[in-house]
């Protein structure tokens, strides 16, 4: 049984396909509407219902077969698998597709040469998971892999508890140190102005990325982006004081480059998001 209240929809239905794109993985939200498909993907593709679905399909075999797929339920195909499905009335669907080198980076005790594939399979830990990737689709920058990568890791975590019916290996869940804290954070300072990848920063404290992200959030009441978002705000808010009172003819675009948001419009979100205010607001404030 799934709950019977449904988590809620923090985002409007979207009409149109959205896709974030990543190194080695991608997240599509795909919108509820007919469609009739036939494909065979060379990556693994992790699916969540958000909306009832209904229609026929076939995998692996030319024998079609109805099917119906309750919201907020969990599928996988493995890459490879030949695919056909239609719907007359679709529904919204969250797609999470994972190149096989990245799912034995993620989670090297799976054995890639067995994955099954499975549909409409109830995973109530999965939920909070699925909305969040919705989430992230529809609202991330591409390339920001601190803010998507941790979900993928930790949804590559749960298909494996469900595809081998265990947990993590003991050995990946080792504790957050104080040194581990300081390494991380001192990585943060020196690479904020660059794309900062999570696999990065899980080698330099020899953790999962899956654990890590937990773990940092678990040890400092913060997350990894969060921390990212305020050394990128911090040394723009820096730059802007400081073209304010020497350069007042720099742009700032040119600070959120230096700063290391993918443009002004990425800079000002997040500066709205955690000061409550513009950088123009903030460069009146600083020429003051």
């Amino acid at each position: 049984m799934f709950p019977a209240e449904p988590p809620p929809a923090a985002l409007p239905h979207r009409s149109a396909p959205i896709r974030l794109d990543s190194e080695g993985f991608a997240v599509a939200v795909l919108p509820a509407r007919p469609y009739d498909v036939t494909y065979v993907s060379d990556h693994h593709t992790i699916g969540f219902t958000v909306e009832r679905q209904a229609g026929v399909g076939s995998f692996a075999s030319d024998r079609r077969r109805l099917f119906q797929a309750d919201p907020w339920r969990l599928a996988f195909t493995p890459a490879g698998c030949e695919v056909f499905s239609a719907s007359r009335r679709g529904g919204e669907y969250v797609v999470l597709s994972i190149a096989p080198e990245v799912l034995a980076q993620l989670a090297p005790w799976i054995d890639q040469g067995r994955l099954p594939q499975f549909t409409n399979m109830e995973d109530p830990p999965f939920t909070s998971l699925g909305i969040a990737l919705r989430r992230a689709a529809c609202s991330s920058v591409a390339g920001d892999d601190l803010s998507i990568r941790p979900l993928v890791a930790a949804a590559v975590e749960r298909l494996a508890v469900r595809i081998e019916n265990r947990a993590t290996p003991a050995g990946v869940a080792r504790s957050m140190t104080r040194r581990r804290v300081r390494h991380i954070l001192e990585y943060l300072d020196a690479h904020f102005d660059g794309n900062v990848r999570l696999i990065d920063l899980a080698r330099q404290v020899n953790l999962s990325e899956a654990y890590l992200a937990r773990a940092f959030k678990a040890a400092t009441g913060t997350t990894l982006h969060a921390v990212l978002m305020d050394r990128r705000i911090a040394h723009a808010r820096a730059l802007i004081a400081d073209t304010r009172r020497h350069r007042p003819n720099t742009r700032l675009a040119d600070i959120a480059a230096e700063s290391g948001f993918s443009s002004h419009a990425h800079m000002t979100t997040a500066f709205r998001r955690v000061l409550g205010i513009t950088p123009a607001k903030w460069a009146a404030i600083a020429g003051r």
